[in-house]
């Protein structure tokens, strides 16, 4: 994602919205039950993977703190603290912003409205076999 080669953007992430509505077509399925439990069980340890990265606001950024304040033998500055949690949960709510900006593009209702503002020559090449 971070790489410019690579195909996956930011934008192909989903937030709330977007899990919502996977959950939504997983339970269209015959198999939804099982689907949607597998889809869970996948989310949560994503999650909790997620959750252990070195990021101040998360737990593996409390477990770096606490490290480097055993090495230190004394506390952080709580100003420098309140300071880089700040950012950081400002970064993450920011994100989580984004995706679901586009989650909310992606919703079929919506992408109806927003093709009516497309330019003639694009509808055309995209009606186009």
């Amino acid at each position: 994602m971070a790489s410019p080669k690579s195909d996956v953007k930011l934008q192909h992430l989903s937030g709330p919205i977007g899990i919502g509505r996977i959950y939504y077509l997983l339970f269209e399925n015959e198999r939804g039950w099982q689907l949607a439990l597998w889809f869970s069980v996948i989310l949560n340890v994503n999650l909790a993977i997620l959750n252990m990265l070195p990021i101040p606001v998360l737990d593996g950024g409390h477990i770096v703190l606490g490290i480097i304040e055993s090495i230190r033998r004394r506390p952080l500055n709580t100003r420098v603290l309140e300071m880089v949690q700040g950012v950081c949960t400002a970064l993450i709510i920011g994100v989580i912003i984004y995706t679901t900006f586009y989650d909310f593009q992606d919703l079929p209702f919506v992408k109806k409205k927003l093709d009516q503002y497309e330019p003639q020559s694009k509808q055309k090449d995209r009606d186009a076999p």
